[in-house]
């Protein structure tokens, strides 16, 4: 059984709701009596007050942690943070923008006992423009193409992992492919999938830089490159060294 749980809460200028967000999550886990659970807000590089609410959090809970990017590496670099820093058997995430009910990812848990990846598709797109639409229509068929998943229609939305299924996994990503390549690799190594529905919930403030074009850009470089050294056999055996965070406290 899956004892205990870390999740990470990942901000970049979320001052307006990263209190909210680590309350949902710190309600949601405090629910399983059972299990031990952690927070770890990784502040991805703000430039506003983001990293001085995260201090206060850090202060005022015993069960979260704050770990700080020296600068904006992007939300596939602060989930991989969240990754290496795991210290319990469950690990998921939750964006401080908060486009997921965490209370509804928490009923998810449980279904971890019996696999190994829980993955979750939208039940809908509220706040979606058609380009943004269109270039996640793009990448699901890109990834179904590449990769033989037709199984699956979303890729960037809802994981859970048990975290053996990092053990020995090399991950070559760093941006919104990331996410993707893990699927991959643990479906390929024989991972146990459960598969739910979940709604997508409209961002509360802010938008999403997902979609600007430089980050498009480098998702299909980092799916191409991907997929050309997966079918050569040529990936890194070792798990890549953990980019540097930086760890000193901002001032209140």
């Amino acid at each position: 059984m899956a004892r205990s749980v870390s999740c990470t809460v990942f901000a970049y200028n979320e001052e307006a709701t990263l209190a909210e967000a680590v309350a949902d999550v710190r309600r949601a886990l405090g629910q399983f009596g059972d299990r031990n659970f952690e927070i770890l807000v990784v502040d991805d590089g703000s430039t506003d007050r983001t990293p001085v609410i995260a201090r206060q959090l850090d202060d005022q809970y015993p069960e979260v942690r704050v770990i700080y990017h020296g600068r904006n590496l992007g939300p596939g670099s602060a989930i991989l943070t969240g990754i290496r820093n795991s210290r319990h058997d469950v690990i998921c995430f939750h964006a401080a923008d908060q486009q997921l009910d965490f209370a509804e990812v928490a009923s998810f848990i449980p279904l971890l006992d019996h696999c190994d990846i829980v993955v979750g598709s939208r039940s809908g797109r509220p706040g979606y423009t058609r380009m943004r639409l269109l270039s996640s229509d793009v990448y699901i068929a890109l990834v179904h193409a590449l990769f033989g998943l037709d199984d699956y229609d979303d890729f960037n939305f809802l994981y859970l992992y048990r975290r053996e299924i990092f053990d020995q996994m090399p991950i070559d990503s760093d941006g919104v492919f990331m996410c993707t390549e893990i699927f991959v690799r643990a479906v390929a190594n024989g991972a146990r999938v459960a598969r739910v529905e979940a709604r997508c919930l409209p961002r509360k403030v802010g938008v999403s830089t997902v979609y600007r074009p430089a980050v498009i850009g480098k998702t299909i470089w980092e799916l191409l490159r991907f997929r050309w050294r997966w079918k050569r056999g040529r990936l890194n055996p070792n798990p890549p060294q953990q980019r540097p965070s930086q760890r000193s406290r901002p001032s209140r």
